[in-house]
């Protein structure tokens, strides 16, 4: 009975959209309907209904589900609609065009639908990529043909050539975990649920489940399960310290918003596999080694882990990691250069310089992290190592970069010394990347870690009074740009209506993934937008104080 009073819900949600939307949808006098049902185990089940009303293909969809009694994590109901038709060869040059895993409509390679396939599977088994054997289409038939025989669908067999007509859909969708929820569905990127997506509920429930994820993610050593390919359920073999320590630090950030016991103790069993299996101490400094690769030593490393030592004593009210916060960071400063800018990578045991510079992202990590130390450590040798890094940043204008560990460097460095080349580096560090931000297709989610640690510093410059670079500096572009970015990044976040598409979706819901990279959801990929989030959902409680 439950099942029926969730299909009907669905089926009034349905009715009113439609009534509402200009689209169309009949082709042939007949209107097609996907009925997607899964459970948390494993990938859903897609099944199609076709009929001249839409009264009676509901009335199908319940008869089958009385005939299949399952108890079904969720449901979700597509209704095919604006219908474009092409040739093959047009949709594979449409494909070639789009980016990986970016094609967002059904394609139909039939007019009665009977082969018939959603974005979301066909994205979610990777049926839109080239295989080894035909890298000139960007239909998988092989994945296609593996699909099909999974789900058990019968379809007459299909001779592909270059003028096999096609047919591309959007679809309006609701989908039902409890209550029906309506998926915005226009054939562009943006698809997602409809809801106040940016909201400090909606804010703190993301991170509340992908914190969980990453919870998840800690076995019982302390070590992580580092990521998944999750469209076929492959287990990312690789290792690095380095993100190690700064998921660790965002799973901190995510415990202040939400304190939660399970997740302190994956915190812990992280913290001391940090500790006890990645950090060396061979004198008054000490690293961490990535053991999987050659034995490095990353000057990155030793500031993520000072990221997390700090944040975790902060958050804890503990001291205990003080004294190995200071001996990594004398790593770091041993690294630094009497110019300012520092080595990035020496090979272990010997210490000897293996890469002097390797990533941009390293110097700005490590001046974050001096900073936190400095915070709970007032030595002004670690203050004093900082401005002499951001001499050389400025004269070398390293604001090209834009870089966020940059941007959350230089907000950090204002609030002890608010020096006007400072501010001046961090507006410039933002400014000029704020129009590609804003229409960045994918979800890249360090854009608004940038952005967020910029507007930080912006409003310390206007509490006291330092406003005159601002005069030129597009504020409301700022704004619009994070709102934007906010919204956009949950684009990539494991809601059930994507991961019920995947092949074992209970593995990676919660979590957030990278579309062009074959959907990866690996924990770096899951923090940054954790420490973004938290960022943006204290500032909004910020706000509301103030106006309170």
């Amino acid at each position: 009975m439950e099942l029926m009073n969730r299909i009907e819900r669905i089926e009034e949600r349905v009715f009113a959209l439609m009534k509402e939307d200009q689209a169309t949808y009949f082709l042939n006098q007949r209107l097609t309907v996907f009925l997607s049902v899964g459970t948390k185990k494993r990938r859903a089940r897609v099944h199609t209904f076709r009929g001249k009303r839409m009264a009676s293909i509901f009335q199908k969809i319940k008869n089958f589900l009385l005939e299949h009694p399952v108890d079904y994590d969720w449901i979700k109901v597509d209704v095919a609609k604006n219908f474009h038709f092409c040739s093959f060869a047009e949709l594979n040059d449409q494909l070639r065009a789009t980016r990986k895993n970016y094609f967002r409509r059904g394609i139909a390679f039939d007019a009665r639908f009977t082969c018939a396939f959603l974005e979301e599977e066909l994205n979610g088994n990777a049926m839109l990529t080239p295989d080894k054997d035909t890298p000139e289409l960007r239909v998988n038939l092989k994945n296609m043909t593996r699909y099909v025989e999974q789900q058990r669908r019968k379809i007459p067999r299909f001779i592909f050539t270059d003028e096999t007509s096609c047919i591309l859909f959007e679809t309006t969708s609701v989908f039902s975990e409890e209550e029906p929820i309506v998926i915005e569905t226009t054939g562009t990127v943006e698809k997602v649920r409809v809801s106040p997506r940016t909201t400090p509920f909606e804010i703190k429930t993301v991170v509340t489940q992908a914190s969980d994820y990453l919870a998840r993610q800690v076995q019982a050593d302390g070590r992580f399960i580092y990521g998944y390919f999750s469209c076929f359920d492959k287990t990312i073999q690789f290792y690095n310290s380095l993100r190690h320590a700064s998921t660790l630090y965002s799973m901190i950030e995510a415990y202040a918003v939400r304190p939660d016991v399970t997740l302190q103790h994956a915190i812990d069993r992280a913290k001391n596999y940090l500790i006890e299996h990645l950090i060396v101490q061979p004198n008054e400094s000490a690293y961490v080694v990535d053991w999987e690769q050659d034995a490095e030593i990353k000057l990155g490393a030793n500031a993520a882990a000072i990221l997390a030592l700090t944040k975790y004593m902060t958050t804890f009210k503990s001291r205990r990691e003080l004294a190995l916060c200071r001996a990594l960071a004398n790593g770091i400063v041993g690294l630094q250069q009497p110019a300012g800018n520092f080595n990035h990578v020496l090979s272990y045991p010997s210490l000897a310089l293996k890469e002097a510079f390797r990533i941009i992202y390293y110097e700005g990590e490590a001046t974050f992290a001096l900073l936190r130390l400095y915070e709970l450590d007032r030595q002004e040798r670690w203050l004093a190592s900082v401005t002499q890094a951001f001499d050389y940043f400025i004269a070398h204008d390293y604001w090209k970069q834009h870089d966020h560990w940059l941007s959350y460097s230089v907000n950090e460095l204002t609030k002890y010394v608010p020096d006007e080349r400072y501010y001046r580096f961090g507006l410039q560090n933002v400014e000029q990347k704020l129009d590609f931000i804003h229409h960045r297709e994918t979800t890249y989610p360090t854009f608004l870690e940038l952005m967020l640690a910029a507007r930080e510093m912006i409003g310390r410059m206007q509490a006291d009074g330092q406003t005159d670079l601002l005069t030129t500096f597009p504020l409301d572009w700022l704004e619009a740009t994070i709102e934007r970015r906010m919204q956009y990044q949950l684009t990539g976040f494991y809601y059930p209506e994507v991961a019920m598409y995947m092949k074992v979706p209970e593995r990676i819901l919660g979590s957030f993934y990278i579309r062009h990279h074959s959907f990866r959801v690996r924990i770096d990929d899951v923090e940054h937008n954790i420490s973004g989030y938290c960022r943006a959902l204290e500032q909004i409680r910020q706000k509301e104080v103030v106006k309170g």
